[in-house]
């Protein structure tokens, strides 16, 4: 019986043949999934930290801190003391003359005679006035709007009345008074030293057949408050009675 001889793989072409893959043991396994298993848990927890974290307190608000408002108070006396320091030096002329401007006088009675008052001084000097074109006035005044402050006011002596705003009459003499709380009192017993005759005689005649007439006064005084004094003009109608 005749054999066959099949040829044998060589060494070579078991080497080049396609390797299985390497069986791992279950201990292995094991261990592979320990570690990673561990990895995740760390990860897990790093990301556990960062959400758990509570989030920053919000910022204090600037108006809310003290520094702030010890800031304010300083800025707020430092311009209080400025604006004082205006008004007291720079502003005071200009404020008072407004106030000037806005006051009144409000006439509550006068009297007018050609004997002279009972008053010494005026029975001093009048021998110095020409009888012929002087008479004696007693009147009686309230200031008012005079402002918030208290003050002094001297008139700058003698002071001038006006009729009809352009007629001269002649010219009086105003004491010194004081105001405070937005009114005061002029109480004044005056000569009244007329200017031209023929203007006040014409006058005179429109007086007496007049219930009320207008005398303008025309001047200059000093205003004192606030350690102040300031010039102002003067320029105030006062409603006198006719009739006289």
């Amino acid at each position: 019986m005749a054999t066959h001889h099949y040829p044998q793989p060589t060494t070579g072409e078991y080497s080049e043949s396609p390797q299985m893959p390497i069986a791992t043991s279950g201990a292995d396994d094991a261990r592979y999934f320990d570690q990673h298993s561990q990895n995740d848990s760390v990860a897990a927890g790093v990301m556990e930290e960062y959400a758990e974290k509570p989030p920053p307190p919000p910022r204090r608000r600037f108006y809310k801190q003290k520094k702030y408002w010890i800031v304010c108070g300083i800025l707020t006396a430092i311009i209080v003391v400025v604006v004082v320091l205006l008004i007291v030096f720079v502003f005071f002329p200009m404020i008072a003359q407004t106030i000037m401007n806005k006051a009144g006088i409000e006439v509550g009675s006068a009297d007018i005679t050609f004997s002279p008052p009972n008053d010494s001084n005026l029975a001093k000097r009048q021998e110095q006035y020409n009888m012929n074109e002087t008479f004696y006035m007693s009147m009686t005044s309230k200031l008012t709007d005079t402002g918030p402050f208290s003050a002094d006011i001297k008139f700058h002596n003698p002071i001038n009345v006006y009729y009809n705003d352009t007629i001269l009459l002649g010219t009086l003499t105003l004491p010194d008074t004081h105001v405070s709380g937005g009114s005061g009192e002029l109480k004044a017993v005056t000569p009244f030293i007329i200017k031209d005759t023929n203007e006040f005689s014409a006058f005179a005649k429109e007086m007496l057949a007049k219930e009320t007439f207008v005398w303008k006064m025309k001047g200059k005084l000093d205003i004192t408050a606030l350690s102040r004094t300031a010039t102002v003009d003067l320029e105030k109608d006062i409603v006198l009675n006719g009739k006289y």
